[in-house]
């Protein structure tokens, strides 16, 4: 397949997945039920109503920003990327590196399918805040969440298999793109993701504790 036509049907693809997998989500977890088990000791029943009511009406808006999200995910990944190959001698087409990102992309389908499959079958009883902060195969499955401060929840949660098997694949792309070994496609994601990643993480941890500096 033409490699013009290859990137649009992959975001095509890995696009209407995840909307897919949102609607699902949306539809059977996030539930009054849920809202109920949430907010039951903080507020009155008829108040909690009116939230899922005004979440449900306003639900429609979050699917109209998932295309411009992933969009300019893999775009800034792509950026990162080129930085990395500049920083390693090396060069790539900015449309193979924007498709190697896209496709390693898929590999974030999968813990979303667990989450959604742990909470239909396994811990039916939950809150928001339980879907919020669970992560499978992450760091933060080793510590009890609420000994933990906020502050460490999202490092905890972005430090996983899924993650780490995410840097394989972007080192991959690079390797069958360039020809190269793996050991090239490692140092171009170590010199140019990684650092974005740990800055963004940061910059999660500020705003954490600028929302709430108890934590």
């Amino acid at each position: 397949m033409n490699n013009s036509l290859r990137t649009p049907i992959l975001f095509i693809t890995i696009l209407l997945l995840t909307l897919t997998l949102i609607y699902i989500f949306n539809s059977l977890l996030i539930t009054q039920e849920a809202f109920y088990n949430t907010f039951q000791n903080q507020l009155e029943n008829e108040t909690i109503d009116e939230i899922f009511d005004i979440e449900v009406r306003h639900l429609w808006i979050s699917y109209i920003f998932i295309p411009v999200w992933l969009l300019l995910k893999i775009f800034i990944i792509t950026l990162c990327l080129q930085a990395g190959l500049l920083l390693n001698n090396s060069k790539l087409k900015f449309s193979d590196t924007f498709r190697i990102a896209l496709t390693a992309e898929f590999i974030f389908l999968i813990p979303q399918l667990i989450k959604l499959i742990w909470f239909l079958f396994f811990k039916t009883d939950y809150t928001l805040s339980d879907i919020q902060q669970f992560y499978p195969l992450s760091a933060l499955n080793l510590f009890k969440i609420e000994n933990l401060s906020a502050l460490f929840i999202y490092p905890f949660q972005t430090f996983n298999v899924f993650e780490i098997l995410y840097w394989i694949l972007l080192a991959g792309g690079i390797k069958q793109a360039m020809g190269t070994d793996i050991n090239h496609g490692i140092k171009v994601v170590f010199s140019g993701y990684i650092p974005a990643l740990v800055l963004w993480i940061i910059c999660v941890m500020f705003i954490t504790v600028s929302i709430s500096p108890s934590t």
